[in-house]
């Protein structure tokens, strides 16, 4: 068991009842690739879906769970990151980690090895497949940063890259380039 899952324990931050799991005091359940694969199958069908999909999850965790966990612990940017981190190594979608980060642009790269999607797709598709996963970790620096933040997935597993890498900086300067796979990632018209 993971150092933070035991903390997390400990401070009864994470606990078990009959039907439900709470962790950092919101409701959370544990479901199987099969739930959100029929959506990234979706989305393989019609790539016009992936900017509008992602952009919901996005606004939605920002404003909904990542905005309770940073009421409730009130964590600065850096250290919210760094949480957000951890959280996702023992969520499931791969292990995780921050390869480059500017703390004054708020824009950097991530890496997820063994992504739960990637792997599943892997090497099945010629775009992405990590919609969900960017949409989840834009709403949660969004509201670490407090401002819109949006994630472009450059490498993927599906796509035979070793791991899965993310760019991700402020909706703003993604506007400003309009790159075939901007256009295909993003909610930005």
């Amino acid at each position: 068991m993971s150092e933070l899952l035991k903390k997390l324990m400990m401070m009864r931050q994470l606990s078990f009842s009959e039907g439900e799991i709470s962790l950092l005091r919101q409701r959370v359940y544990i479901a199987p690739l099969e739930i959100i694969k029929p959506i990234t199958d979706m989305m393989l069908e019609n790539p016009k879906l992936i900017p509008e999909i992602y952009e919901r999850i996005r606004t939605t965790f920002n404003k909904g769970w990542a905005d309770g966990v940073r009421e409730v612990y009130g964590f600065k940017p850096k250290d919210y990151f760094k949480w957000l981190i951890d959280i996702a190594n023992i969520a499931g979608w791969g292990k995780s980690e921050l390869v480059t980060f500017d703390e004054k642009k708020y824009e950097g790269t991530f890496r997820t090895f063994n992504a739960l999607l990637g792997k599943e797709y892997k090497e099945k598709t010629p775009i992405p497949v990590d919609h969900l996963w960017r949409g989840l970790t834009a709403g949660g620096l969004t509201q670490a940063f407090a401002q819109d933040i949006d994630w472009l997935e450059t490498k993927c597993l599906a796509m035979g890259d070793p791991f899965c890498e993310f760019d991700f900086k402020p909706r703003t300067q993604f506007i400003a380039n309009q790159s075939l796979q901007v256009k295909l990632q993003l909610p930005i018209k």
